[in-house]
Order: structure tokens, then sequence, then C-alpha cells
């Protein structure tokens, strides 16, 4: 699995990661973490929980992990890191590592994976948790608003209801279980903690979804849903 601090990258193994998050009550992921702001500050609000983010961008994250790296008394955050990789082909070593997944104003294929359902997309998002792993994911609804971009001009217009209504059978057969989806305020978008969360706000207050959801156990027998 390759890391990257700052300009450097590092490949590291499933047991050196078991040998950093171990010290920690729990493990947060970000998936499609862009410059990994949300990472960074969510490490330092919470100690007691080992962060890891996610994206297919190296360079996106450099600044960031390099202001990780540093001394906690200059701002440093030891319980950080940062991963290079694609929900098209998720890092073997993050496999049911998280007990706590975000994904916030995705973009790109990892945008189309979920509002499609495409299993591909959902199998690799749910392989990262743990059984009963609590999952946010946040929808930006203004890419519908014209002119609609290219990229989503295929895409059915999310909402609560086709979250719950239409994605939520894609979500079961993934392994996982929608508990509750609802529109999320301007107030809270720009809460969000992430650049993008941040330029949004700044225009104009967007309509985003969450959806609330949680990993099912490995055999499917038994489901926890998060509320």
């Amino acid at each position: 699995m390759i890391t990257v601090r700052g300009k450097q990258l590092a490949d590291i193994t499933a047991d050196e990661l078991r040998s950093l998050i171990d010290a920690y009550d729990g493990v947060t992921l970000d998936v499609g973490a862009g410059d990994g702001r949300f990472v960074y500050h969510y490490a330092q609000q919470h100690p007691e929980r080992f962060v890891i983010g996610i994206d297919p961008v190296r360079e996106n994250m450099r600044e960031i992990s390099a202001k990780a790296a540093k001394k906690r008394e200059r701002g440093g955050a030891a319980n950080v890191l940062f991963v290079v990789g694609s929900i098209e082909q998720p890092p073997e070593e993050l496999r049911g590592v998280a007990d706590e997944i975000f994904v916030t104003l995705p973009w790109g294929s990892l945008m189309r994976g979920i509002i499609l359902g495409e299993a591909q997309v959902l199998d690799a998002l749910a392989s990262f948790g743990t059984p009963g792993a609590r999952m946010r994911i946040v929808l930006n609804t203004r890419i519908f608003d014209d002119p609609v971009p290219l990229e989503a001009r295929d895409l059915p217009e999310v909402t609560p209801d086709y979250a719950r209504e239409t994605l939520a059978p894609a979500f079961e057969r993934a392994g996982m279980r929608i508990g509750r989806a609802e529109w999320m305020d301007a107030d809270e978008v720009a809460t969000l903690g992430t650049t993008w969360a941040k330029r949004l706000s700044h225009r104009r207050p967007p309509r985003s979804v969450a959806v609330y959801a949680a990993r099912t156990t490995t055999d499917n027998t038994q489901q926890t849903t998060e509320g």
C-alpha cells in the first residue's frame, strides 16, 4: 500500500499498518479525501482515533500530509495516514480496518458508483468496514443544477427518497444497510470540514443528501443500522 508524506512515498504492509493502529480506540477512513484537510482536522479533534485518508491523486494530499508529519508542537498529527488508492482498486491492506467511514461530496467514479449503486464501488466501500462500522455519505445535489456537468447528465437525481427506495437494495447486496437518509442544510454542509464543502457554501447554500448506513456482519445473517 502506497502512502504519501509530503513529497515522499512509502510502501507499508498490512502488519505495519496494524502496528500503527493498535494503539488507538478505533479507525476512521475518509474515502475520496481530496486535499486531506478533513482527515487532518478530524485527527486533531479525535486523538484517540487513527484517521486514514485515501485518494487516487497523491499531489492533492502533499501539503496536508507534510503538515501532519511535523512535530506535534508545530501542528503535526501522529494519528494520520494518507494513502494513494482508488475505489476501483482498493488497497487490500485497508480491508476490514475501519469502524467509521466518511464519503463527503464525492466526484468522478466514486460519485457515479454510489449514485448508480454500482456493485464494484459499493463492494469496495463495504470492504473497508468492520462489522457494524458506521458510515456517512454526503452527496451534493448541486450537480443537477443547470448547466449540468457532463459527468452527471445521465445520473438520476438524488433525494432522500431515492436513497431509501433505490439505493438501499444495492447497499444491502454489498453488505451495508441504510439506516436513514435526509436533506442536509447549508449550515451543516458548511461544517463538514472539507475544502470542497467550504467552496460550495461560499457560493450559495447547496442542497445535499446525507446517507447514514452501517456495515453488516460478514455473513449478512445479522445486520446493524446507524440511525
